[in-house]
């Protein structure tokens, strides 16, 4: 077929010129007759007849050299295929050849595994049988059946199991108990450091900055009049001359402290301060603080996200009032908020009820907002106000005995308990007065001192330590531990305090001797002291 075309390609080209050369002719006979002979005629045409003549051998020339060139390259071409045809069937033939090694090595591998299996089993037979033939003279010289001896094994199995159970649980719980206290110090301890607040120390005085002092010539009115009636109805103390443009008012109780500051403000704007319009200006700051009572316990209340319980007015006055009581200096909300905070986060380190946690580390010190007005212990108005207005037993239970008015039932009770001792304990968090701080300090020294033998006794690093100094002569070294652990426990009875408090007693025992330059017998001189 290749050779084949080279023919009609060559026929086809002097077809085209032929036709050429006719067109040519054609054209040449259809154009308008001139004055010329038929022999100029004649020479024309053979001259167009030569010269596509010549063309068309041209052609046939380079289409000849074309057809030679392309049956060159495909004979080449015909090579190269032939070369990677037997390159192909040579890979073939090694894949196959080492497709062929690889079946024949896995047949021996086979092989070789149904003998080490047949050896196996063999083996698995002969000691089955083996130990048949043991059980069996077993029964034998003991006496007893098979199923005899099988009960036998299996409840001494059951013997050593049980043993090894109690060992290992027994270990588990010593373990357990080492690591509790090291556990919970953690988790305290990361507790702490979680919560980042400030303390809750409330100051004790207000200040209240005038702009003139003129002002307070007006709010005193003649004789003093006017500061001595806000002080009697408001029982505050009011301080003018402290400080200049200064009125400073001193109470502890901060409702009556929070009223008093707002009818000052109130009087400060009047241009004539008497009586009676003192008395008129308390009464408005009365009304606008119990107003002022019921929005801040509602935003605790939001705050808490406790909006579905539907609480009345009457209990958010209660929650506000936390905002205007301390105890120890320590701001009541803001102490509660802190144990509501380090009970949850204590609650979900152990997986509680986190909403029990927080209503009990919340409303732990409820009571304390209505105490001094109804008296009584705070906690168990905690537990009547609470009970009063809806709240769960368990949320009751772990508010309300934290002071171990009654023994903790649930855990929750007792992150409550452990909460309010972080808070309370917390650098900074109270404030003591320098009457109560003697008062501790010396009680401690009395019941030290109290104890026979006991020759001195001081309470130091501000009552954390008590130094007790015996007489040596009357007590032994054996008699000391005991007297520290009787005088600790007494003091643990006796006297309130925050943390802990050591006890360190000390017998002191000397002895001594003079050289003598008196004539006469030799005396050794010594001197000997031992502290402990």
């Amino acid at each position: 077929m290749i050779h084949d075309m080279p023919v009609d390609l060559i026929t086809f080209v002097l077809g085209v010129a032929a036709l050429g050369a006719g067109a040519a002719v054609g054209l040449f006979l259809l154009k308008p007759r001139s004055p010329m002979t038929m022999d100029e005629y004649k020479r024309k045409a053979d001259a167009v007849v030569a010269k596509n003549t010549q063309d068309a051998e041209r052609i046939k020339a380079e289409v000849g050299t074309k057809i030679s060139s392309l049956a060159v390259k495909e004979a080449e071409d015909e090579e190269k295929l032939k070369e990677r045809f037997k390159r192909l069937e040579a890979l073939l033939a090694s894949k196959e050849e080492h497709l062929n090694r690889k079946t024949q090595k896995l047949q021996e591998i086979k092989a070789g595994l149904d003998a080490e299996n047949a050896v196996i089993l063999d083996l698995r037979a002969k000691s089955k049988a083996a130990e048949q033939l043991h059980i069996e003279k077993l029964a034998q010289k003991t006496g007893l059946s098979i199923e005899q001896l099988k009960v036998q094994m299996l409840d001494e199995l059951t013997r050593t199991l049980e043993v090894e159970k109690e060992d290992k649980l027994r270990k588990y719980l010593d373990q357990l108990t080492e690591d509790r206290e090291r556990i919970a110090k953690n988790m305290v301890t990361d507790v702490i450091q979680r919560y980042s607040g400030p303390t809750s120390v409330e100051k004790k005085a207000t200040t209240i900055t005038v702009p003139r002092d003129e002002i307070k010539g007006k709010l005193l009115g003649r004789n003093a009049e006017n500061i001595k009636l806000l002080e009697e109805l408001t029982e505050v103390d009011i301080i003018f001359n402290d400080a200049p443009n200064t009125i400073i008012i001193s109470c502890f109780d901060l409702v009556k402290k929070h009223i008093a500051r707002e009818a000052i403000n109130k009087l400060m704007k009047e241009r004539v301060v008497t009586p009676e319009k003192v008395r008129f200006k308390l009464k408005e700051a009365e009304a606008e603080t119990e107003k002022t009572l019921v929005k801040l316990g509602q935003d605790i209340i939001n705050r808490l996200e406790l909006q579905h319980r539907n609480f009345p007015p009457e209990f958010a006055r209660i929650m506000g009032r936390l905002q205007f009581r301390t105890s120890y200096g320590q701001n009541i909300f803001k102490h509660s908020f802190e144990v509501g905070n380090f009970t949850v986060m204590l609650g979900s380190e152990l997986g509680l009820n986190i909403e029990t946690c927080k209503i009990g580390g919340f409303f732990h010190d409820l009571g304390k907002a209505i105490d001094q007005e109804v008296g009584g212990s705070h906690d168990v108005l905690t537990k009547e106000i609470m009970e009063k207005y809806g709240f769960s037993e368990e949320e009751i239970h772990a508010a309300w005995t934290h002071h171990d008015s009654l023994p903790q039932k649930t855990a929750e009770a007792l992150l409550v308990k452990a909460g309010d001792a972080i808070s309370a304990t917390r650098p900074g968090a109270r404030q003591e007065s320098i009457e109560k701080y003697l008062e501790r300090i010396r009680a401690l020294e009395t019941i030290s001192s109290s104890y026979e033998g006991v020759s001195k006794s001081y309470a130091i690093s501000a009552g954390r330590e008590v130094r007790v100094i015996v007489e040596p002569s009357r007590l032994g070294d054996g008699d000391l531990q005991d007297l520290a652990k009787n005088i600790a426990q007494e003091i643990q009875e006796n006297v309130g305090f925050p943390g802990k408090i050591k006890i360190n007693v000390i017998r002191r025992t000397q002895s001594s001797d003079y050289a003598n330059r008196i004539p006469g017998p030799t005396k050794g001189g010594k001197k000997s002291t031992a502290n402990k």
